[in-house]
């Protein structure tokens, strides 16, 4: 099966491609895993950017997880979703 590929905005209006690792809910919102396409972020190949994906107008609006307590509840809620696979 190949990947789904959300492409975000990014800063200057840049164009960034991502693979989405996973979709989870936690406390009634919606958060995506995603990870770079290419190395051009400078991440490493097993980190991935967690983003809280909201409706606005109508469209889908991410905005970046960075908030060390969040990451530690979504890394448990995706690690038990890994296992369970």
């Amino acid at each position: 099966m190949k990947p789904e590929i959300v492409t975000l905005n990014g800063e200057n209006g840049n164009k960034i491609n991502f693979y989405l690792d996973c979709e989870l809910e936690y406390d009634d919102d919606c958060y995506q895993i995603l990870r770079p396409v290419d190395d051009k972020m400078g991440l490493d190949p097993d980190e991935a950017l967690v983003f809280l994906v909201e409706e606005v107008d109508g469209s889908p609006s991410y905005s970046l997880i960075t908030d060390d307590d969040l990451l530690a509840e979504i890394e448990k809620i995706y690690n038990n979703m890994k296992v369970e696979d």
